[in-house]
């Protein structure tokens, strides 16, 4: 039965992760609860199960040109961070399961979680999928970076945070108990990342995300020039492109398509052999699934779309990624992603009906 299929593979992942990292099982427990809620967020939390469906049900997509990939791209894994120089930067904040893929995975996967959010906006899949591949075709053939600070008026006014965003962020680190024994390991990496003369105020345990849910997580709070910045350090995991086996999915580092030429990079994203670590702040956040009209929701998809070709635009097969776009069309490309949306609800409902026993 589906329901016992979905159950079955959510387990053998849960398996895999407690070989690989100290796997909070409370938290995998919950994790269920929340996949069984929600729709998308069964889509956020299962990355794993995508890649293997997307390799099975849409295989023609695998021969396309192999790209340097977010391998998790939908419509909350985009955020903002302070590049070098200081200035402003919204892009794909968040690499865990970057690998070199068929650049369709990226695209296909991001409509498809637009499609899961579409009834908020009344948007009509053909609408998101033309914004998808047209945005895309424009990232693909003039890589570089969401700079905020001159240009992107209208993306900036959807990400910058107001007084009560940051009143907040502080608000709920203040709230979050310090943890008294913290693993060498972390430790050492939380600390290894701060400026000189900074003070450690406490370490805490910070539960984020959804795909990572389980994972051990901790975020440092110091004191340093007259006000605190903050650090996150989590487990870091193979992709689940890599997991689920997918034909011609390679390891990539992700620092490479962070850093890579014209890109503007977070320089405090640091990725260790197990550990990630990075900035967090009221301006260095990832954002929340657009509300609201339809305009709104368009705007922001086709800056992801945009952004998923800069990424791509850093690999060698950039060129012959944008030839092979050219030949598929918006229709296509929105029959793909209502494949990988159907499977998704298919998925959720039966996991759902499970919980519900």
């Amino acid at each position: 039965m589906a329901r016992d299929k979905i159950v079955e593979a959510l387990d053998t992942y849960d398996d895999w992760l407690r070989q690989h990292c100290r796997a909070i099982d409370a938290e995998l427990a919950e994790k269920r609860q929340l996949l069984a809620a929600d729709t998308f967020a069964f889509l956020r939390g299962t990355c794993f199960r995508f890649a293997a469906l997307f390799a099975a049900k849409l295989p023609d997509l695998l021969q396309r040109a192999p790209v340097p990939s977010c391998g998790d791209a939908h419509i909350e894994n985009f955020g903002t961070w302070r590049d070098q120089e200081g200035r402003l930067v919204w892009g794909v904040n968040d690499l865990d399961e970057a690998a070199i893929l068929p650049w369709p995975a990226d695209l296909v996967r991001l409509l498809a979680s637009a499609l899961l959010l579409r009834e908020k906006s009344g948007a009509k899949a053909k609408e998101l999928a033309a914004t998808v591949r047209d945005a895309y075709a424009k990232g693909l053939a003039a890589p570089g970076s969401f700079v905020l600070d001159e240009e992107h008026a209208a993306l900036r006014a959807f990400v910058l945070p107001d007084d009560a965003a940051r009143a907040a962020f502080w608000k709920r680190l203040d709230g979050l108990r310090a943890v008294p024994q913290v693993p060498a390991d972390f430790r050492q990496a939380l600390v290894a990342d701060l400026p000189v003369g900074a003070e450690v105020q406490r370490i805490v345990y910070r539960r984020a995300g959804l795909g990572s849910l389980g994972r051990p997580r901790f975020t440092l709070i110091a004191n340093w020039a007259g006000g605190r910045l903050v650090r996150e350090a989590k487990t870091r995991l193979p992709s689940a492109w890599l997991y689920a086996e997918v034909k011609g999915a390679e390891p990539v580092e992700p620092i490479a398509i962070m850093a890579a030429p014209g890109r503007a990079a977070d320089p405090w994203y640091r990725m260790m052999p197990e550990i990630v670590v990075r900035r967090l702040a009221p301006d260095s956040r990832r954002l929340s699934a657009p509300d609201g009209h339809t305009e709104t929701l368009l705007t922001q998809l086709g800056a992801m779309a945009t952004e998923l070709g800069h990424v791509h635009a850093t690999g060698r097969h950039a060129h012959k990624a944008e030839q092979e776009l050219a030949r598929l069309s918006a229709s296509e490309l929105r029959d793909a992603a209502e494949t990988m949306a159907a499977l998704v609800e298919e998925d959720h409902a039966a996991l759902a009906a499970r919980q519900d026993r």
